[in-house]
């Protein structure tokens, strides 16, 4: 079972652990505190200078910073005093990892691809990244089942040819 503090509400389904993973207050509070300013996390931003996400070009939550962050809280969380990539009592590595092959997962793609629409709404919604989900039944959403038809029977075959 996956940290509360990943879960909106601090509430995890046994039933659905994808339900609200990755979508907590805190996590998107440290998000914007840490990639836009610490002001944007306040209902009205004061920022005066450019935050890092603006610094670096980002416009765009990226799966690996959603990582980094969780990574950050778990460890702001835990009683350690010192941030280590191998630090056995809160295994940081190994959680910012575990985190990216869920990501990485392409079983998972839906749920990625949705958690990734969520968070651009939160931290950068008026970027094209915040884009809405796309319609069943539009040009793009067929071109993307055929896609993925077309992938499953070359792996289907490739299965076959090497049995």
């Amino acid at each position: 079972m996956a940290p509360f503090f990943l879960y909106a509400h601090h509430t995890y389904d046994a039933e659905d652990p994808w339900c609200g993973l990755l979508r907590s207050r805190l996590l998107t509070c440290a998000y914007k505190h840490v990639f836009t300013s610490p002001s944007s996390v306040d209902k009205d931003p004061k920022a005066t200078r450019s935050g890092n996400a603006r610094l670096h070009g980002m416009n765009r939550v990226t799966v690996a910073s959603i990582a980094y962050i969780a990574t950050q809280v778990r460890f702001a969380l835990s009683s350690s005093s010192v941030f280590s990539r191998t630090d056995t009592s809160t295994d940081s590595e190994t959680f910012y990892h575990s985190l990216l092959d869920l990501f990485e997962d392409p079983d998972e793609s839906k749920e990625v691809d949705e958690l990734l629409t969520w968070w651009n709404r939160q931290v950068f919604p008026t970027s094209s990244a915040a884009k809405r989900p796309i319609s069943a039944n539009s040009a793009l959403s067929k071109i993307r089942i055929k896609r993925l038809a077309a992938k499953n029977t070359s792996d289907s075959n490739v299965t076959v040819a090497s049995t």
